[in-house]
């Protein structure tokens, strides 16, 4: 008797540890989106990360050349399934030159 009382705590314990389920809202990105502005422009340094560090860390953005040399990369907020739509929001990358992030914004 003792043993299935030790099995059973044992169990239930097990059990308490586990993480929560899954959410509805981790549902796959579209392209060119990132699930927040903020974070996804934490993730990257100006002066310091390349295109291709970007490109790893967000995936590939709406990519506008110029003739400079210069790059906007855009990418688009995901918006939740259950919130109300906000205004569109947007993470705006420009590299310069050489390919290093110059500068950042979100509108």
């Amino acid at each position: 008797m003792r043993f299935i009382l030790l099995v059973t705590c044992l169990l239930v314990e097990a059990c308490a540890a586990l993480p929560p389920p899954s959410t509805p809202e981790s549902k796959p990105l579209g392209p060119h989106e990132v699930r927040s502005a903020q974070s996804a422009a934490e993730a990257i340094a100006v002066g310091k990360s390349t295109k291709a560090d970007v490109r790893a860390a967000l995936g590939e953005g709406v990519v506008v050349d110029f003739d400079s040399g210069y790059a906007v990369w855009v990418y688009k907020e995901s918006l939740r399934e259950k919130a109300k739509p906000p205004p569109a929001t947007e993470l705006v990358l420009l590299f310069d030159p050489s390919g290093t992030l110059a500068k950042t914004r979100i509108r």
